[in-house]
């Protein structure tokens, strides 16, 4: 069955068969499209037009893109292909950010540091010591997936050859152009078993085994490639990697938030290491409106004289980051919008100013014209504030440690929060000093083209003990208890 692709322009031929559904033909073949919540019909960002054989529109499509149904516009992920059919797409195209970080290296030649997140990959160039341009984009393998879980089982039903194909493509073309004398990668274990071409079954089974322990050297399409150590299936260079700008003269607790949260607990000379689930809500998957870091993504929301949104470079609206989720959820728990239990409260029950009751709506709360914060993701981010504050919680007890002064917390959505928005939205429910690092895997990948710098790492990394929480009894008790704020 022939499907015919036009995309910036060009046509393309695709052989399908039938009953495949037409987001994951789309990636299989190179041709990646807005999926943060893997398929799942959640974001509604997989919008393509069909200019031949358009399927019936399902109702939540005509909920979600009204007027452009009649215009052939339809979901993806909710369609499998039954006929040949002629469609338009808007592939995604890297983003361009202004990521800064101090830089390590031993010579003045071209290098690239790139974090393989499960939602998103970052990467900077650096050339002569200094970094000379970042760029984000989406990881492809979203639409098998917005977990490390449902990758390794999408590749265990037959998709393993896909995912590691187009992960190792998207590499390729941050690279292209470039042409670095080496690489460093920093990754989770199954990110870099899918970049290294290994089944990443064995991390999804007792007893978790990743690709591989330590750090390892390795040539990447010729290019040398260093991958900081890996300290076991869910603790991986990503982590180890931060390890290169974090103190070693204090304690402190060390927090990098995603699609996982992993920990690093620093008491005196000892390291601990731990990790839950929490699902990539902050990143903008798998939350109604979410959106990466791009220009128009909401990122902060505040009152000043009614309700404003920030937007990143002050474009017109399109979505919510993680930062933006955080930010109105803070808000609106300040406002008592948002009750203890999560519920985003009806116009008639809010005491407020009548500018912000007057943006509740049945669709959520309004931000901006056609973008709302939802119940569901309110819901969603609970979720991740409970995993988050039971693992630090469990963590502490295991170790017999009160919670220390100081706490890192890395994730790219953390740049342009504030101490009071992390507090008041729930996101951390203790007190201390908020340290925030941005992305410290790519901040720290972007210190180990130092050779003593990459030895310091793998010295540390030694050191750390990894405690498992997240299957105790005492840790699902301890979620079901943070759930509310």
């Amino acid at each position: 069955m022939k499907l015919t692709v036009r995309a910036d322009g060009h046509l393309k031929s695709i052989q399908a068969n039938k009953n495949d559904n037409l987001l994951k033909i789309l990636h299989s073949n190179g041709l990646f499209i807005n999926a943060y919540c893997g398929g799942k019909g959640i974001c509604k960002k997989c919008i393509v037009r069909f200019l031949e054989g358009a399927p019936e529109p399902l109702k939540i499509e005509r909920e979600a893109l009204k007027d452009k149904i009649d215009e052939g516009y339809r979901l993806a992920c909710l369609h499998n292909i039954e006929n040949g059919a002629t469609i338009e797409i808007e592939t995604l195209k890297p983003v361009f950010s202004d990521f800064s970080s101090s830089v390590c290296c031993d010579d003045d030649k071209t290098h690239i540091a790139i974090d393989i997140g499960t939602t998103t990959i970052a990467s900077a160039v650096v050339e002569s010591k200094q970094i000379t341009k970042s760029i984000n984009l989406i990881n492809p393998q979203i639409a098998f997936g917005g977990d490390v879980i449902s990758r390794i089982a999408s590749s265990n039903e037959g998709n393993f050859d896909i995912l590691r194909d187009i992960l190792k493509s998207s590499i390729r073309d941050i690279i292209a152009t470039t042409k670095p004398a080496s690489l460093v990668v920093c990754a989770n274990p199954t990110m870099l078993s899918f970049f290294l071409g290994i089944d990443p079954k064995p991390i999804g089974e007792f007893p978790y085994t990743p690709p591989f322990t330590g750090s390892l050297s390795m040539e990447f399409d010729g290019i040398q490639t260093y991958i900081p150590p890996v300290i076991g299936a869910f603790v991986g260079s990503d982590i180890t990697s931060a390890l290169s700008i974090l103190p070693q003269d204090e304690d402190f607790l060390f927090i990098d938030i995603g699609t996982n949260c992993e920990f690093i607990l620093k008491v005196r000379d000892s390291y601990y290491s731990s990790s839950v689930p929490a699902g990539p809500a902050l990143e903008g998957a798998n939350i109604d409106y979410g959106s990466i870091a791009q220009d128009g993504a909401i990122y902060k929301v505040g009152l000043e004289n009614g309700l404003r949104v920030y937007t990143i470079n002050s474009k017109k609206p399109i979505g919510i980051t993680g930062s933006g989720l955080i930010s109105a959820i803070a808000l609106l728990r300040r406002l008592d919008i948002i009750d203890k239990s999560g519920r985003l409260l009806e116009p008639w029950e809010a005491e407020a100013p009548f500018s912000i009751i007057s943006r509740i709506k049945d669709e959520g709360f309004k931000l901006s014209e056609g973008i709302y914060l939802t119940q569901n993701s309110v819901r969603n981010f609970q979720l991740v504030k409970a995993s988050l504050n039971a693992g630090v919680e469990l963590l502490l007890k295991r170790v017999g440690q009160s919670m220390p002064d100081k706490i890192f917390i890395g994730g790219g959505f953390s740049k342009s929060l504030s101490r009071n928005e992390i507090i008041d939205s729930g996101l951390l429910s203790f007190e201390g000093e908020f340290v925030m690092l941005h992305n410290s895997s790519l901040a720290g990948g972007l210190r180990l083209f130092c050779l003593e710098e990459r030895e310091r790492v793998e010295e540390l990394s030694k050191r750390i003990e990894y405690i498992e929480i997240a299957n105790e009894a005492d840790f699902e008790r301890l979620y079901i208890e943070k759930m509310d704020f």
